[in-house]
């Protein structure tokens, strides 16, 4: 997690896409999260090696835990983490015949190609780019024209010249995004708690009825799991206190699973609940003055 470094995007196609993969996942960190961040990671891989699961449990420890930091950082680079971390946990909630967990993990990989065509739209600059001032950027990423991409407070990316193509020529040359986020109303706090105290009692009548190990804790998670990540998607800060609640659900709910509970998925949930916090506190100053 190194200083960010700038400079002319490379012309290579794929050096273009290295340098902005490693732009997005490696560069403006602050003194903090230099240390947290690694500390999170550290847990993951120390506890899911001392306390082997196998790979498949290994794995989704992992990458969700590098997920969820680059979500809470507000990279786009957290979908392909996304991915690689819920293709096994689906195996998992199988093998633990949790239904809910199978629904969430099938939704997760789903949405992450919805997600991340959201935010491609709605990012802006970590750092003032003086020198992109006045530019924009074709299809491949390219710097082409006039339009400004970026200001002191932040362009969005959507609105400054070229959503996506804007992310990845503004990475490419050294400049790391953070996705604008916003803020629900208190009318939509209360329909969203609406939605989840109904949907959970319904799906937990559903899920008793197929056998389910936890029906009403499965459908809970269930819920509130789908209704954070649609949240996440439209990029609105209060889908943190719903991860904060269902990681703390999800710890209990691994530790009903026969021989002991999974431990790394356990641990897994315990580092969410710990970046759920630090998520909060960064989207709640990149949504300053933005609802929704």
């Amino acid at each position: 997690m190194s200083a960010p470094t700038t400079g002319q995007a490379p012309a290579n196609p794929l050096a273009r896409l290295a340098k902005a993969t490693y732009t997005d996942l490696f560069t403006s960190y602050t003194p903090f999260e230099k240390v947290f961040f690694p500390a999170l990671i550290l847990l993951q891989v120390v506890v899911s090696t001392v306390a082997f699961e196998g790979w498949l449990s290994f794995i989704t420890a992992f990458a969700g835990m590098v997920c969820v930091i680059l979500v809470g950082k507000g990279r786009l680079s957290n979908y392909f983490f996304g991915i690689v971390q819920n293709v096994p946990y689906l195996i998992l909630a199988y093998q633990a015949y949790f239904i809910g967990e199978i629904t969430i993990a099938a939704f997760y990989v789903l949405t992450q190609f919805w997600g991340l065509y959201m935010w491609r739209k709605n990012m802006r600059a970590a750092k003032t780019r003086p020198e992109l001032s006045g530019a924009s950027f074709d299809g491949a990423g390219q710097r082409t024209g006039s339009r400004a991409v970026t200001s002191g407070t932040g362009t969005r990316g959507a609105d400054a010249g070229g959503g996506g193509a804007y992310a990845l020529a503004s990475a490419a040359e050294g400049t790391a995004l953070d996705v604008q986020t916003r803020r629900l109303t208190l009318p939509a706090i209360a329909g969203v708690l609406a939605l989840l105290a109904a949907a959970s009692w319904g799906y937990g009548v559903l899920l008793n009825g197929w056998g389910s190990n936890q029906p009403y804790v499965d459908a809970f998670t269930t819920v509130i799991a789908l209704i954070s990540q649609v949240l996440m998607v439209y990029r609105f800060r209060e889908q943190w206190i719903g991860w904060l609640v269902l990681n703390a659900v999800q710890i209990y709910l691994w530790s009903t699973v026969e021989g002991g509970g999974n431990i790394a998925i356990m641990a897994m949930y315990l580092g969410f609940i710990a970046n759920s916090v630090y998520g909060w506190y960064n989207w709640t100053k990149l949504s300053r003055g933005v609802q929704g």
